[in-house]
Protein backbone atom coordinates (compact mmCIF):
# COMPACT_ATOMS: atom_id res chain seq x y z
CA UNK A 1 0.00 0.00 0.00
CA UNK A 2 1.74 3.38 -1.15
CA UNK A 3 -0.35 6.35 -0.40
CA UNK A 4 0.70 10.17 -0.79
CA UNK A 5 1.28 9.74 3.28
CA UNK A 6 4.88 7.94 4.05
CA UNK A 7 7.94 8.35 6.24
CA UNK A 8 11.08 6.51 6.05
CA UNK A 9 12.82 6.05 9.29
CA UNK A 10 16.71 5.31 9.12
CA UNK A 11 16.64 4.26 5.41
CA UNK A 12 15.80 1.13 6.42
CA UNK A 13 11.93 1.04 7.13
CA UNK A 14 9.33 2.96 5.48
CA UNK A 15 5.63 3.34 6.94
CA UNK A 16 2.87 4.43 4.40
CA UNK A 17 -1.01 4.34 4.60
CA UNK A 18 -3.52 6.39 6.80
CA UNK A 19 -3.23 6.64 10.32
CA UNK A 20 -5.81 3.74 10.65
CA UNK A 21 -4.07 1.84 7.75
CA UNK A 22 -0.27 1.94 8.24
CA UNK A 23 1.73 -0.66 6.20
CA UNK A 24 5.69 -1.42 6.59
CA UNK A 25 7.67 -1.70 3.92
CA UNK A 26 11.61 -3.28 4.41
CA UNK A 27 12.75 -3.89 1.08
CA UNK A 28 15.59 -1.94 0.97
CA UNK A 29 15.07 -0.63 -3.30
CA UNK A 30 11.16 0.14 -2.09
CA UNK A 31 12.45 2.45 1.02
CA UNK A 32 14.94 4.20 -1.15
CA UNK A 33 12.60 4.65 -3.67
CA UNK A 34 10.28 6.32 -1.65
CA UNK A 35 13.18 8.76 0.27
CA UNK A 36 14.03 9.67 -3.63
CA UNK A 37 10.12 10.31 -4.32
CA UNK A 38 10.45 12.38 -1.42
CA UNK A 39 13.59 14.23 -2.58
CA UNK A 40 11.92 14.93 -5.62
CA UNK A 41 9.05 16.24 -4.46
CA UNK A 42 9.87 18.32 -1.95
CA UNK A 43 12.42 20.11 -4.08
CA UNK A 44 9.87 21.09 -6.11
CA UNK A 45 7.35 22.62 -3.26
CA UNK A 46 6.45 26.03 -3.10
CA UNK A 47 5.75 28.05 0.07
CA UNK A 48 2.32 28.86 0.89
CA UNK A 49 2.11 32.85 1.27
CA UNK A 50 1.73 34.12 4.89
CA UNK A 51 -1.72 34.20 5.81
CA UNK A 52 -3.26 31.76 3.15
CA UNK A 53 -6.24 30.10 3.46
CA UNK A 54 -8.07 27.64 1.35
CA UNK A 55 -10.17 28.70 -1.56
CA UNK A 56 -13.31 27.44 0.05
CA UNK A 57 -14.48 27.00 3.86
CA UNK A 58 -15.76 23.50 5.16
CA UNK A 59 -17.42 22.42 9.07
CA UNK A 60 -14.84 20.34 11.01
CA UNK A 61 -17.78 17.59 10.66
CA UNK A 62 -17.23 17.51 6.78
CA UNK A 63 -13.19 17.77 6.96
CA UNK A 64 -13.64 14.53 9.22
CA UNK A 65 -16.12 12.82 7.03
CA UNK A 66 -13.97 13.68 3.80
CA UNK A 67 -11.15 12.51 5.71
CA UNK A 68 -12.57 9.00 6.45
CA UNK A 69 -13.21 8.65 3.13
CA UNK A 70 -10.13 9.31 1.64
CA UNK A 71 -9.22 6.65 4.08
CA UNK A 72 -11.42 4.04 2.32
CA UNK A 73 -13.95 3.98 4.41
CA UNK A 74 -17.67 3.31 3.47
CA UNK A 75 -20.23 5.87 4.36
CA UNK A 76 -21.63 2.96 6.91
CA UNK A 77 -18.34 2.92 8.80
CA UNK A 78 -18.16 6.45 8.54
CA UNK A 79 -21.80 6.72 10.52
CA UNK A 80 -20.81 4.15 12.69
CA UNK A 81 -17.04 5.89 13.87
CA UNK A 82 -18.91 9.18 14.37
CA UNK A 83 -22.56 8.01 15.86
CA UNK A 84 -24.16 9.35 12.72
CA UNK A 85 -26.79 7.68 9.99
CA UNK A 86 -25.61 6.91 6.52
CA UNK A 87 -28.10 9.50 5.26
CA UNK A 88 -26.08 11.79 7.75
CA UNK A 89 -22.92 10.74 5.96
CA UNK A 90 -24.10 11.49 2.86
CA UNK A 91 -25.62 14.98 3.46
CA UNK A 92 -22.14 16.11 4.95
CA UNK A 93 -20.66 14.62 2.14
CA UNK A 94 -22.77 16.22 -0.54
CA UNK A 95 -22.59 19.56 1.22
CA UNK A 96 -19.00 19.86 1.46
CA UNK A 97 -18.89 19.21 -2.36
CA UNK A 98 -21.45 21.57 -3.33
CA UNK A 99 -19.63 24.09 -1.05
CA UNK A 100 -15.92 23.23 -2.62
CA UNK A 101 -17.61 23.06 -6.39
CA UNK A 102 -17.17 18.91 -6.94
CA UNK A 103 -19.34 16.91 -8.88
CA UNK A 104 -17.85 13.59 -7.91
CA UNK A 105 -16.11 12.46 -4.44
CA UNK A 106 -12.96 11.49 -6.73
CA UNK A 107 -12.76 15.29 -7.51
CA UNK A 108 -13.87 16.63 -3.86
CA UNK A 109 -11.05 14.23 -2.95
CA UNK A 110 -8.48 16.40 -5.60
CA UNK A 111 -9.63 19.27 -4.71
CA UNK A 112 -9.57 18.92 -0.86
CA UNK A 113 -5.80 17.69 -1.29
CA UNK A 114 -5.32 20.72 -2.99
CA UNK A 115 -6.25 22.82 -1.22
CA UNK A 116 -4.20 21.11 1.79
CA UNK A 117 -7.55 20.06 3.64
CA UNK A 118 -6.74 16.52 4.30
Amino acid sequence: MISERFMVIDDHIALTGHASRMGMVRAPVLVSLLGDLFEHVWSRAEPRPRGWKPPFSLTEQEKTVLRMAAEGMTDEVIGRRLGLTSRTVRRHMANAMERIGAHSRLQAGVRIAKAGII
